[in-house]
């Protein structure tokens, strides 16, 4: 019998899909009783709730990565795994928000605009500039979206990875 065989680790890829799902789900559920209460989902002081929701999500992706392997992950295994996460997590869970505001609810915006008209009266705007703002806030915000929900959640795996990862002491050839 043998007792040496070699454990092939799991996909990075496959992992960080899994628990993006998660991701996705948990953000659409926060972000459908937000709404439905009536709250702004897109105000800031949200952002520590979803950040820490990640974190334990990439706590659990890296955990179940080792586990499923060899017992170990380098640290690009733990920023691939980030970024399959948020890919998958920020790709549904935009388009499910994008498709909600744009068809569902289209006034579930209107407070992130009214709150970002305000910030531009206090500063002192003219109406005519405000407009101009506003139009194009309206065109680039789900871009904005998409894009820095992506750099932002890869960085979280950047950090999160320097702590969870576990070097083979044996070098893999």
């Amino acid at each position: 019998m043998q007792d040496n065989i070699n454990v092939k680790p799991a996909s990075t890829r496959k992992v960080g899909v899994k628990f993006g799902l998660i991701s996705a789900g948990i953000g659409v559920f926060i972000f459908l009783v937000l709404t439905l209460t009536g709250m702004n989902a897109f105000d800031n002081k949200w952002s520590f709730l979803h950040i820490a929701i990640g974190v334990i999500l990439i706590i659990l992706a890296h955990k179940e990565f080792k586990q499923s392997g060899d017992g170990f992950m380098s640290y690009g295994q733990g920023v691939a795994i980030g970024f399959w996460m948020a890919l998958v997590s920020v790709v549904i869970g935009g388009l499910f928000t994008w498709i909600y505001t744009a068809f569902i609810e289209p006034t579930a915006m209107e407070p992130v605009y009214e709150m970002q008209r305000m910030k531009f009266e206090e500063q002192g705007m003219p109406d005519s500039q405000i407009e101009t703002s506003m139009e194009w806030m309206k065109k680039l915000f789900w871009p904005i979206y998409f894009f820095f929900g992506i750099f932002f959640s890869v960085l979280i795996a950047v950090i999160v990875s320097i702590f969870t990862q576990k070097k083979n002491p044996q070098p893999v050839f």
